[in-house]
């Protein structure tokens, strides 16, 4: 399996990002006790993949869409929640996932580390990065 990653690697299948340079990490066991199987060996596989963005943009793209024509609002405010036509909890969701879709898009950046922490504008420069903001005091 190992050896399998390391051909991946070299031939350059598949766009590993380069701040983490064991990016990734495979454990195999003889059996696994929580799952019965015929097989010799069992796996396991958690990964977390930054093109998931892409989704989340499309998402964005949707609700845009929908807000602009207030569909589906009626809905919505029959509750007292938005009783008052105060519909920005909808544009603060928004925003949250925005942000992680400019965040998403800076992980497959070589300086992703330096984030949103250098630049006083929130902005790194060059091809792939994005913008963002990170709060220096929550940084260990």
């Amino acid at each position: 399996v190992h050896e399998s990653l390391q051909r991946i690697r070299e031939r350059k299948l598949v766009n590993f990002i380069e701040w983490g340079p064991a990016s990734i990490q495979v454990a195999l066991s003889r059996k696994s006790p929580y799952v019965q199987t015929a097989h010799r060996v069992s796996g396991l596989m958690l990964a977390s993949h930054t093109s998931i963005r892409h989704l989340f943009s499309k998402c964005l793209s949707q609700y845009d869409k929908l807000r602009k024509k207030q569909a589906f609002l009626d809905n919505y405010r029959k509750f007292p929640m938005f009783a008052d036509n105060d519909l920005s909890e909808f544009d603060e969701s928004r925003d949250v996932i925005e942000s992680l879709v400019d965040e998403y898009k800076a992980c497959e950046s070589p300086d992703y580390i330096k984030w949103g922490m250098e630049d006083p504008n929130n902005m790194l420069t060059g091809e792939g990065n994005a913008t963002g903001s990170l709060d220096p005091k929550s940084v260990v």
